[in-house]
């Protein structure tokens, strides 16, 4: 896995800011090559996390043979990277899952949907990655991801669009398959 070089990447920012123009000698800009490039290191950190890591807080095993009740954690809050501008996604990450006969704490729900937001990254596979990532480890009978994204890559530059809120859906198991239990969830939300 490779480690940035942010002493690298600040040379990068400092030769972006002198091609826009900028005094980088100024009292608000001397520092900020250095500032942009950890920044940047911290914003994409999920891609260089080892899933080994969220692999071993997956121990709580159900006090019965089998506990299905459905679990929301909903308003997660994290940003992303657009992958097409390198501009921020902030994002409310709600997840759902049926269990059989694995749970998880509050806190592993927290750090899946980081471990796949922070890094160059578009909404749409985030939601599918995280479905796919607590189907595979856990097990459940049927999980959901729900993402609410402000785009500044619409909303500062392009369309400038400030107001709009794109949605994502991603249901797998029960939810894809019991029109009652997507129901039933999607109104808990509302």
């Amino acid at each position: 896995m490779k480690i940035p070089n942010v002493e690298k990447m600040a040379e990068y920012y400092t030769r972006i800011l002198e091609e826009l123009g900028a005094d980088i000698e100024s009292e608000g800009l001397r520092e900020t090559p250095m500032r942009a490039a950890k920044a940047l290191v911290e914003m994409t950190e999920g891609a260089r996390m080892a899933t080994d890591k969220l692999l071993t807080m997956f121990k709580a095993e159900c006090q019965t043979s089998v506990c299905h009740d459905m679990v929301i954690v909903e308003g997660i809050k994290e940003t992303g990277l657009c992958e097409h501008h390198l501009l921020p996604i902030l994002m409310s990450i709600t997840i759902a899952y049926i269990p059989d006969k694995k749970i998880l704490g509050l806190s592993k729900l927290s750090r899946i949907a980081g471990y796949f937001a922070r890094r160059l990254q578009n909404q749409e596979r985030t939601a599918h990655s995280i479905a796919v990532f607590i189907e595979q480890i856990v097990e459940p009978l049927g999980v959901a991801v729900l993402i609410d994204g402000k785009h500044m890559c619409a909303m500062a530059r392009g369309v400038r669009d400030t107001h709009s809120i794109m949605k994502v859906n991603v249901m797998h198991g029960a939810f894809q398959k019991d029109q009652a239990l997507r129901e039933e969830f999607l109104n808990r939300l509302a």
